[in-house]
């Protein structure tokens, strides 16, 4: 190009690509641990419901972060990037589990509706809400846990493996079956 804007813009491009490049693959994913790593860790404590199993993924997470940074992966929106790998990583064991775990009545929610715990009596608000939250189905869960770590309709569509243009209409149909669950 050349036009004034042209020239500008080769310069910020040449800017941002060179500082992209400098920095350190290890570094980056240690400010990014420190950055998301607790919210991530929420994200799959509430989609797998078992501590060890959401750190196992969260650190997988992780190390596949510094293996795409190190191979000079893309750097844009890698919040969204640690949150679709998390989901998929959620997924992937949750299907590992219902694979090689000997079937169990307890664990077996195929046939049933799930299990509502009674609230005690004084419960919180807030007691009533993870009650509810507990109550919802998996995709309804995954959807409103995406959204309450700020992610887009695109970041949710990606992380969750459904068409972009649904995302709205199951993200409101999850949100009032929550609210339901919350008066019941």
């Amino acid at each position: 190009m050349t036009t004034i804007a042209g020239s500008w813009m080769k310069t910020v491009d040449a800017s941002i690509s060179s500082s992209s490049a400098a920095v350190d693959p290890q570094d980056e994913t240690l400010r990014l641990f420190q950055e998301h790593g607790t919210p991530l860790y929420r994200f799959c404590r509430g989609v797998l419901h078992h501590a060890g199993d959401a750190e196992d993924v969260v650190q997988e997470t992780f190390v596949k972060l510094l293996d795409h940074l190190r191979h000079g992966g893309d750097r844009r929106n890698l919040k969204s990037w640690l949150f679709t790998v998390a989901a998929n990583g959620c997924r992937d064991r949750t299907r590992w589990r219902l694979r090689w775990l000997p079937w169990n009545a307890e664990r077996d929610d195929r046939t049933v509706d799930p299990i509502e715990v009674p609230l005690k009596p004084g419960a919180t608000d807030t007691d009533r809400a993870r009650s509810a939250f507990r109550a919802l189905a998996p995709r309804d869960r995954l959807l409103l846990s995406l959204k309450a770590q700020g992610l887009s309709y695109r970041d949710i569509a990606m992380a969750s493996g459904i068409r972009e243009q649904s995302v709205g209409r199951l993200l409101a149909r999850a949100l009032d079956r929550w609210r339901k669950q919350c008066v019941a």
